[in-house]
């Protein structure tokens, strides 16, 4: 039987203070959707039993496990409440057990992730029985008190806006109501924080766009011959998939991307292939569309139509993909990986100038590298990488509610990262380095008496939090100047930033965005689109200006200065202010265009960039 960290409620029945908590708000459905918790108003029916600690911390997620466990060995007094009866969270209820990590030069998160990942073997992959038994013993060694299966949990929200703990019911219908000095949502879709009055966006809604990434059902398949698979692929070379000792990932010369689905909503990439101790496979590949991540009806819904599909995928990989000639459909994971939700409104955010300028400061408490790499998020794009960074920090501010509550951390994928700068933050080992730092904090206010929102403003406090984290063993950026990520002697290499800004120019692994390719008509147009919705927040415009477009040429046409200054003028007719006159000299005396000499011919990437940029940061005038 695997060891588990069990609550002792002796050890917490102290005497603590009542909780004479006034009615708080009302959990709301806001940006971020409705809230899975409520605000706790008075006690509940029962009289419950009153407990006191110093951190708690809510969700079973890998984050939420490190922050108390990081928390508990401080010193705090350290509860962990989770709905779920396992933990682990996405590693063992989504089964994802292919790691994202950075290890060259070096390895970017240490710390307990290292810890962790040093009981699971030290792998590229992990099995997933080992990683649940490796979270069980962290905690139990740490001390950390452990309810499960908990229901009904609620943030307690005294006035003004202060998180002072929870109320739940326990698997066994005792309920109880915890204070805390303070409180870490470690949720996946920081439920408690949301309903506790928190800020948040949910996917791209704070740049105007109604998308996210899409969801993934991690499949377990049987019957894989692993040594004919690995043999298979590495006679097949790179460019076929890459091979490991017990992974195996890449596009398999595009055999699972031509698998067509039997349902709508359903895509097959390139598979992610991890082998598990019983020899069964976990496979990460099958995408799921529009399914609203804040709605459990709609998860199971999409889970339900993917474990439905599992047995085609199976019997398309067995006819195309070495090894599975033999393998047979054996479920999928209990819960669905679901990649985005909500964001953080933070004290402060990680965007992605942070990332591709490579910044790190004397504030950062861990270390981040993975690439800016998003995941699919229609059924018409094959997902964006937007570059890659050599390193960038992150601080104990992307994880404070900007406008409160107070007494609040969030940590995870749903802690203060914009859209852009998600795609690379969203990584577990980096989640979990994070996390670390956040209960080194949480323990250390509780026992000073400061707020998460005074801690990560105080740069002594910061400070000590990283001198501590230091001495656990973490690894924390060096604090020098780094060249910025891609071609930044380019001319326009500010202007194709400002489109990476939103997710509108792509770099690639190799950090090239090629500036000087020619552009079309109708690409001009539809980036010009996009601007007028990501910048603007007017996606209503964006036919008027594919319109003037299509009105001054071809679509396949070479983008001439002529004609970007006639698609230029009307967009900014719609947006800003309308220039004084046609043609490009009106355009540069509007500010529009970077020089009043137009180009010889017709323009290239950099240059629609420039005129894009120009028109994203215009206004109208007072």
């Amino acid at each position: 039987m695997r060891p588990r960290a069990r609550l002792l409620l002796a050890a917490l029945l102290l005497a603590p203070p009542a909780l004479a908590a006034p009615p708080g708000p009302q959990g709301r459905a806001d940006a971020a959707g409705a809230p899975q918790v409520a605000v706790a108003q008075g006690a509940p029916a029962a009289e419950p039993a009153r407990l006191a600690v110093d951190v708690l911390v809510y969700g079973s997620e890998p984050e939420a496990i490190v922050a108390a466990v990081a928390a508990a060995e401080e010193g705090a007094r350290t509860l962990l409440v989770t709905p779920d009866d396992r933990l682990g969270g996405l590693f063992v209820l989504g089964e994802l057990n292919v790691l994202d990590l950075k290890t060259q030069p070096h390895d970017y998160q240490l710390g307990l992730f290292d810890r962790w990942w040093r009981m699971v073997g030290r792998g590229e992959s992990f099995d997933v029985r080992a990683a649940e038994e490796a979270f069980e013993r962290l905690l139990l060694a740490a001390g950390v008190q452990v309810v499960r299966s908990a229901r009904e949990v609620s943030p307690v929200v005294e006035a003004p806006g202060v998180v002072t703990g929870v109320t739940f019911v326990a698997g066994d219908e005792r309920a109880f109501a915890v204070t805390a000095s303070h409180v870490i949502d470690g949720s996946g879709d920081a439920d408690l924080a949301a309903a506790a009055g928190a800020g948040f966006d949910v996917g791209w809604s704070a740049f105007g766009v109604p998308q996210r990434m899409a969801d993934t059902l991690v499949l377990r398949v049987a019957g894989v011959d692993w040594r004919a698979l690995v043999e298979g692929v590495r006679a097949r070379g790179r460019d076929y998939a890459v091979a490991k000792e017990r992974v195996v990932w890449g596009p398999f010369g595009g055999a699972p991307a031509a698998y067509q689905p039997s349902q709508p909503g359903l895509r097959l990439r390139g598979l992610n292939v991890g082998l598990q101790d019983d020899g069964t496979v976990l496979i990460n590949a099958l995408l799921i569309y529009g399914l609203d991540p804040l709605d459990p009806a709609s998860l199971e819904e999409g889970r339900r139509r993917a474990l439905e599909e599992g047995p085609r995928i199976v019997e398309h990989l067995a006819a195309h993909v070495p090894g599975f000639a033999r393998a047979t459909f054996a479920g999928g994971a209990e819960r669905l990986y679901v990649r985005e939700s909500r964001h953080l409104r933070a004290r402060c955010t990680l965007t992605a100038d942070d990332v591709l300028d490579n910044r790190v400061t004397p504030q950062d408490v861990a270390a981040g590298g993975y690439p800016l790499d998003a995941q699919s998020m229609t059924p018409y794009d094959t997902g964006f990488v937007w570059g890659v960074p050599e390193m960038y920090g992150g601080r104990l501010c992307m994880m404070v509610p900007a406008g409160g509550p107070s007494g609040l951390w969030v940590v995870g994928r749903s802690a203060g990262y914009d859209p852009v700068a998600f795609s690379s933050a969203r990584v577990v080992p980096f989640g979990m380095a994070m996390a670390e730092a956040a209960g080194v904090a949480a323990a250390r206010g509780a026992r000073e008496g400061v707020s998460p929102q005074a801690a990560a403003q105080d740069a002594g406090f910061v400070s000590a939090v990283r001198a501590r984290l230091a001495e656990r063993g973490a690894y924390l950026p060096d604090v020098r100047p780094r060249r910025a990520a891609g071609p930044v002697d380019h001319e326009h290499y500010a202007a194709f930033r400002t489109m990476v800004a939103r997710g509108l120019a792509t770099a690639g692994y190799a950090n090239d965005p090629n500036l000087a390719a020619p552009v079309s008509t109708l690409s001009f147009a539809y980036l010009l689109a996009n601007v007028a919705t990501r910048y603007h927040l007017r996606p209503e415009l964006g036919q008027s200006i594919v319109d003037a477009a299509l009105e001054a040429a071809a679509p396949d046409a070479p983008l001439t200065p002529d004609v970007a200054a006639a698609v230029m003028r009307a967009a900014a007719c719609l947006l800003a202010d309308c220039p004084d006159g046609d043609g490009w000299a009106a355009l540069h005396v509007s500010g529009l265009a970077w020089d009043a000499v137009p180009p010889a011919g017709p323009l290239d990437r950099g240059q629609a960039y420039a005129l894009a940029a120009a028109l994203a940061t215009a206004s109208r005038a007072e």
